[in-house]
């Protein structure tokens, strides 16, 4: 399924940036992996041109590396990578819960019922010790509660590299670690200080449940990648470019 979030009309190269991100988050490209102009016309039936201007969108996001006349490079994760993310992580949704807690509509969004769904799928996962779920679960509660800070610049400072990072989790294998329970605990603690305007608690948990994610990560890193996936979702050229691929 194509992740876009533009219409079916829009100009190709955009629609194909989207594609190749989720490709690059489902595993189909690998990180590190060298990508040329030929090869992903081909596999998206698109000419280079399309390629060439999607590669350029995804270098701006930190997404890929271009090189010179030979296509792009997939930007590898180490753990340095790993680090220097949860360090502006930290930073930010620190920022972004001080904030929440200081709006009346995060507070009262708080007590909702559809924040104490997210929550318990967390608990509940961690309590059944489902992996992946958790992680899911955490990631679409650490969005909402970041949405709340009411900073859209914010929001999108990490998103890509965010990505990547996902990438990583998918090329492992479900790992279970003690790690995971700090989340859900601290995922509530973050939910309990915004509906009591607590910014100094909501800094803490969100301290302790960055700490528990980088150390999660960098856990996996240490793991064996799974088989490549062979081949990524279909994508529709539409009609706002060529659908042939070049020659070269």
């Amino acid at each position: 399924m194509v992740r876009s979030t533009h219409p079916i009309n829009a100009p190709t190269y955009l629609r194909l940036r989207d594609q190749i991100r989720a490709d690059i988050e489902d595993g189909c490209w690998r990180l590190g992996q060298h990508l040329t102009l030929h090869e992903l016309s081909a596999h998206y039936q698109v000419s280079n041109v399309p390629v060439r201007e999607a590669l350029l969108q995804l270098q701006g996001d930190g997404m890929v590396d271009m090189r010179m006349n030979k296509g792009a490079v997939v930007r590898a994760v180490d753990a340095r990578f790993i680090e220097e993310y949860f360090d502006v992580r930290e930073a930010l949704h620190t920022m972004l819960l001080a904030q929440a807690c200081g709006r009346p509509e995060a507070r009262e969004a708080a007590q909702g019922p559809q924040i104490e769904a997210l929550v318990r799928a967390v608990e509940e996962a961690a309590r059944d010790g489902r992996a992946q779920e958790l992680l899911a679960a955490d990631e679409t509660l650490q969005e909402e509660l970041a949405r709340w800070g009411g900073n859209a610049q914010a929001l999108g400072m990490q998103a890509s590299r965010g990505r990547l990072l996902e990438a990583v989790r998918r090329s492992r294998m479900a790992l279970w670690a003690s790690e995971l329970d700090v989340l859900a605990v601290q995922d509530r603690a973050m939910v309990e200080a915004i509906r009591q305007a607590d910014p100094t608690t909501a800094g803490e948990a969100m301290r302790r449940h960055v700490a528990a994610a980088r150390t999660y990560m960098l856990r996996l890193l240490r793991l064996p990648e799974l088989p490549a996936r062979v081949e990524g979702a279909s994508f529709a050229p539409g009609s706002t470019s060529s659908e042939a691929p070049d020659a070269d």
